[in-house]
């Protein structure tokens, strides 16, 4: 009985462990991509055909993520017909190299859990807006703004630290939590002034001025042509109507 308690807890966590790769997919690499279709193939291997032992069983189940130790000893197996998971563990070096269980989560699947809940909250609010009419959503047009900004930083340029997460997932809406706090217009936190008055000197010779004041030297320039042609061809003198007696 203690031994397929032991073996469900195993497929528990290999179904854990492939959620999580999962999670972490980046869909922009195709080697990533791959690496998930094998590791896919993996577990279905070992959820459905792999005989355990007990002393598999209780070796990969003291690993962080016994999916990820199962594709080294899968790589590494030089063994025809079967697939022996404690010889392998022993030629890997996997009680050196890999991350034992201690029952928390790593800090690993803390981030890969805050990424996804960073993009629950975004796309829940996402949904709320597109309940709203025309008129309110310029009103939320700085809120939308900040809540955009804020998850596009948190999420491809923010290095969160192992000790901030707990603290972050602490929250349900972390994404709110920062965009309520997000960084005030430019022009509340820095002097543009020199910028502006560098952006008018620059005007008459930007292409935005040089495109809309083209058009307007060309009319200018016909209408002079024209007058100046009246001036040297006077227009010839009208005839002279008969208003004699009917």
């Amino acid at each position: 009985m203690i031994e397929q308690d032991a073996k469900r807890l195993l497929m528990e966590r290999l179904d854990e462990c492939l959620k999580v790769h999962a999670d972490m997919l980046d869909a922009q690499n195709i080697g990533s991509i791959y690496e998930l279709q094998g590791l896919s193939e993996l577990h279905y291997y070992l959820k459905v055909e792999h005989v355990f032992t007990p002393a598999e069983v209780e070796a990969l189940l003291s690993f962080q993520d016994p999916l990820d130790v199962a594709r080294w000893c899968w790589e590494e197996n030089n063994h025809e017909h079967s697939f022996p998971i404690c010889d392998l563990l022993k030629e890997i070096d996997a009680e050196q190299k890999f991350e034992h269980f201690t029952g928390e989560p790593s800090a690993q699947d803390k981030y890969t859990l805050l990424m996804k809940r960073l993009g629950q909250n975004y796309f829940a609010y996402r949904e709320n807006l597109m309940s709203r009419d025309k008129e309110s959503l310029i009103e939320k047009a700085a809120e939308i703004t900040a809540m955009q900004e804020a998850y596009s930083y948190l999420t491809t340029k923010f290095e969160f630290g192992d000790e901030m997460l707990d603290d972050v997932l602490a929250l349900e809406n972390p994404l709110k939590y920062f965009a309520d706090r997000w960084l005030l217009p430019v022009s509340d936190v820095f002097d543009v002034d020199m910028d502006i008055r560098e952006n008018i000197a620059g005007i008459r010779d930007s292409q935005e001025y040089l495109c809309q004041r083209g058009p307007a030297v060309s009319v200018l320039a016909r209408l002079q042509n024209a007058a100046q042609e009246v001036r040297e061809c006077p227009a010839a003198e009208k005839p002279v109507r008969d208003f004699g007696a009917r």
